[in-house]
């Protein structure tokens, strides 16, 4: 049977304890070792300038054991004025870009060199004082830590945020033809000459009855921007947006169908309905001419009641074609525009297009006799002058029926 484990009586902090005196006269040794220990652990600290290290990182190290060493002695966690410029020092670091997981991990290579050293000069006699720091030791790290980490990550909320809004702004330069080099600049972003553009389109999300339809909507952008690449550049709402995915000549095609794969995860991300159109620019001048035919394919899709997903301008090019303006649309449109007064004759004729005009899958689809079927599509070429039987005039009721479809 296992005997039960001595209980260790750590006594409290005696004010006036010596080892405490010769602790504080150890303190710029004790920096020089913790800065060892960081430069030996961290790759990230090592390329550091040197200034930086013998200023700044100097002073925050003697700074903390100058702190908790009066912590100590008073027996109480450090103030909030007195991590001010710990809290400084972590902020930098957000904006130099340094990892949180190292700046956090600094504190306790700190605590553990920092013991290790009032070890080392403790003498026997003094082992309950060199005790008496280590619940001191935990409870100062315990206030100092959070502290630290929240400064941390509203700084690095905040560069996200002015990030996000300068990339927005760089994505508006791009897509309106202006200069968009100062504002790459801003970022760090050196830009390409390729680009696959994306134009997104997504529904409004379902709410549940008594649900915050606000939280909705930021939670749908939320879990689209998640699904980006690091390198997309974008300017998304909640209704969707526009997507630059920079790239090179030699990259062009694989960012393309990388593309598709991208509007695949946002449409599973939205939980929504979402359609991609995608196009591509081969130099930044070609940007806005992509943008508007990316556009115009997702809306394209949209309107015609395609399915959710990624779409290029094969896929809708004859009603891309269709959609421009000129005297053959308008002839196209008036041959519809004969069936007006006639809707039923009209969802008839779209049926049979897309029953591969096949009359009996198409009566089926109805739920009509064949005799009405033809009856009806008589009616359309009696009233058009087309003939749905014919398979000349059935592509010419076909694209008289997209235009009428983009027109609605």
């Amino acid at each position: 049977m296992r005997k039960p484990l001595a209980v260790v009586d750590i006594p409290a902090p005696d004010p006036a304890a010596p080892l405490y005196d010769r602790a504080a006269t150890q303190i710029p040794s004790i920096a020089e070792k913790v800065l060892e220990a960081f430069f030996a652990r961290s790759a990230t600290y090592r390329q550091l300038p040197h200034q930086l290290v013998d200023r700044e990182i100097t002073e925050a190290v003697t700074r903390h054991l100058q702190v908790f060493l009066r912590a100590l002695r008073e027996q109480r966690p450090p103030a909030p004025e007195e991590l001010d410029m710990q809290i400084a020092t972590a902020v930098r670091r957000a904006q130099q870009g340094v990892p949180l997981d190292i700046v956090l991990s600094t504190y306790h290579v700190a605590a553990t060199v920092g013991w290790e050293a009032m070890a080392a000069v403790a003498e026997p006699e003094e082992i309950p004082d060199l005790l008496a720091t280590v619940p001191a030791l935990l409870r100062y790290l315990s206030v100092a830590v959070p502290a630290v980490a929240g400064s941390y990550l509203a700084e690095q909320q905040a560069l996200h945020a002015e990030r996000r809004e300068a990339g927005r702004a760089l994505v508006a330069a791009l897509l309106t033809g202006r200069e968009a080099e100062p504002l790459a600049e801003r970022i760090g972003l050196e830009l390409s000459s390729h680009h696959v553009v994306v134009a997104i389109r997504v529904e409004a999300p379902s709410v549940a009855d008594g649900a915050d339809a606000r939280l909705a909507v930021h939670g749908l952008v939320r879990r689209l921007r998640a699904e980006l690449p690091k390198h997309a550049l974008s300017a998304l709402d909640h209704d969707g947006g526009t997507v630059l995915l920079p790239t090179t000549e030699e990259g062009l095609d694989q960012e393309l169908e990388d593309s598709a794969e991208l509007v695949r995860a946002l449409l599973t991300a939205a939980g929504t309905g979402l359609i991609g159109g995608i196009a591509a620019a081969e130099t930044r001048e070609d940007i806005p001419a992509a943008a508007r035919q990316a556009a115009d394919i997702a809306e394209l899709a949209q309107r015609l009641g395609r399915q959710p997903g990624a779409y290029v301008l094969d896929d809708v090019l004859l009603e891309y074609q269709l959609c421009r303006p000129g005297p053959g649309r308008k002839r196209l449109a008036r041959v519809m525009d004969r069936l007006s007064e006639h809707p039923d004759l009209v969802h008839t004729l779209r049926t049979f297009i897309n029953s591969d005009h096949n009359r009996h899958r198409t009566a089926d689809e109805l739920h009509l006799h064949r005799n009405t079927l033809n009856y009806r599509l008589r009616r359309v070429a009696e009233l058009t002058g087309y003939n749905p039987a014919d398979p000349t005039d059935i592509r010419l009721l076909s694209a008289s029926l997209i235009v009428h479809d983009l027109r609605t």
